[in-house]
Formats: structure tokens, sequence, C-alpha cells
């Protein structure tokens, strides 16, 4: 029986409930997908003229693991593993557990409009918490770093300084979590809801399944081009280090078009996508062991 909350609806579960049920969700589907992000992230940080000549490294994110693995062992697939671990059981503690918390405390159930501005609020919360280590994890990714993830805190934070180095790119990055994560909660909320009304499903795995899929490509549709934009606003190295997410935007608005803002958008649903089904699948089976 999950414990009495503070006020709100009787039943409802403690803080540190809900947010421990999300962040181990959110940290066993990290690693499951992992390998998938490290091939986004590869992809994304090509310009359009490495992906027109010959000599482009990356041609899909199948490739891109085939080639990491031969040319940076299997190990380069889980690059950035711990501080993308360090990433979920901060942001999606948060985002999630707090959202839950905050949505079955209240007195009745709350309106679309209401559920849509806490899902933002609370994940807006989350990645100011974890963005230093998603610029870490981006890193890892990008140039296959070597050392632990603490030391590497402490010397990002040393030389770069706390704003310029773990705060790096934090316009862009608050602008796509907090766009990808509310749309994630809300379009698992109601495409769940829709299934289990009008369709012969019942709420299981399949049904989790199902609605974490729909989850996962709307907030790929909705946050590619911040997605892009924060992956390359974190980046020490390259051509656009340095530059705001607005410079970053007119610069690639100019050079490389406008579909260059959803540069990796099938590898980018493969992890947004593969990642929700996991991270929800799990979610799902925790919380019913706490029976909220």
């Amino acid at each position: 029986m999950a414990a009495r909350g503070e006020g709100g609806r009787a039943g409802a579960p403690a803080l540190h409930t809900t947010f421990g049920v999300a962040a181990a969700s959110a940290s066993l589907a990290e690693m499951v997908t992992l390998p998938l992000d490290t091939a986004k992230v590869r992809l994304q940080l090509q310009s359009r003229a490495e992906a027109d000549s010959h000599a482009v490294r990356y041609r899909g994110p199948l490739h891109a693991m085939r080639t990491m693995v031969a040319e940076e062992g299997p190990r380069s697939l889980w690059g950035g593993l711990t501080p993308g671990l360090h990433r979920q059981f901060l942001f999606t503690g948060i985002r999630l557990g707090l959202y839950e918390r905050a949505k079955q405390s209240s007195e009745g159930d709350l309106a679309l409009g209401e559920r849509i501005v806490l899902a933002v609020a609370t994940s807006a919360a989350g990645i100011v918490a974890a963005n230093p280590s998603d610029v870490l994890k981006v890193r890892f990714q990008a140039h296959s770093l070597k050392g632990s993830a603490l030391s590497m805190y402490a010397k990002v934070a040393s030389t770069e300084g706390l704003f310029k180095g773990l705060y790096k790119g934090f316009g862009a990055n608050l602008a796509r979590n907090s766009i990808i994560s509310a749309t994630e909660i809300i379009s698992y909320e109601t495409s769940k809801s829709f299934f289990l009304d009008n369709l012969p499903m019942r709420d299981d795995w399949r049904t989790h399944l199902a609605a974490g899929c729909t989850a996962g490509f709307a907030a790929t549709v909705l946050g590619s081009p911040a997605d892009v934009l924060g992956t390359k606003a974190m980046q020490k190295h390259g051509r656009y280090a340095g530059l705001t997410a607005t410079q970053i935007a007119r610069k690639m608005l100019r050079n490389e078009g406008v579909l260059s803002f959803y540069k990796g958008f099938w590898p980018n649903f493969c992890r947004i996508g593969s990642f929700n089904i996991a991270m929800w699948v799990f979610f799902e089976e925790i919380k019913s062991r706490f029976a909220f």
C-alpha cells in the first residue's frame, strides 16, 4: 500500500517513491538504448558537406555503430554511460517523479492544459539539475573521452567555468528537454487512455509499449530542431564551438538549409522511441509494485 501523501488524495505516493520509481525506470532504459543515442549524436555532428562527400564517416545508425565497434571497440557504444545515468537519475527523477507526485496529490483530475504546464515546469526543473551531466554525456559520446566522469566534472568546471562549461548550451538544452519531455509525458498518457477507451486493449505491457512508441514519435517530431541545436551547442570543438544557440541556428539555416534541423531524424526516433518504450514499460511495472 502506498504511503499517504501530505494533502491531496488519500493514498497519494510520497515524493521519494515517485522520484525513485521514475529514476530507476529511466536508468534501466538508458542502459538498454544508449548505443542508439551515441549513433544519433555522431550523425547529428556531421555537417551536410561531410554527408554529401564520398569521405562521409557515418551513413546511418547501424553503419555508425559498426564503424565505432571496428575503430574504437564495443565499449565506445556505451560512451558516456556514467554521466548518462547521472542525467537520468536527476532529470527523469525530477521531471516524472515530481509530475506524478503533483498529479496524484491534486484534488480531482487535472485538465489537459494544467497537465501540460505541470509537465513543462517539472521538465525544466529537471534539466536545471541535470545539464552538467548532459554536457559530459555528449562529449564522451562525440569524442570518446577517457577517464572517470567525476574527474571530468571537476576538469570542465576548473578549465571552462561553471556556466561556460558545465552549463554550456543551457538555453538550447532547456528548450529541447522541456519540449521533448513534456511531449513524452502528455502523449504517453493521452495515447494510453485512447487505446484503453477505444480499442480492445488491456492495461498491460502491450498497451504500454504502443503508447511509449506513440510518445516517442510525437517527441521526435516536435523536439528534433531543439535536439540538433542542443547537441551542437554543447560541443567544445568543431565549427559551432563557442556559438550561442541563436548563432548556431542562423549558421545552420544559411549553410545547410531547413532540413539540417531534422538531421538524424530517424536515428533520433529510433533512440527516443526505443527509450520511451523501455522507460514506460519499466515505469509501469515498477510503479505497480508500489500500488500507485
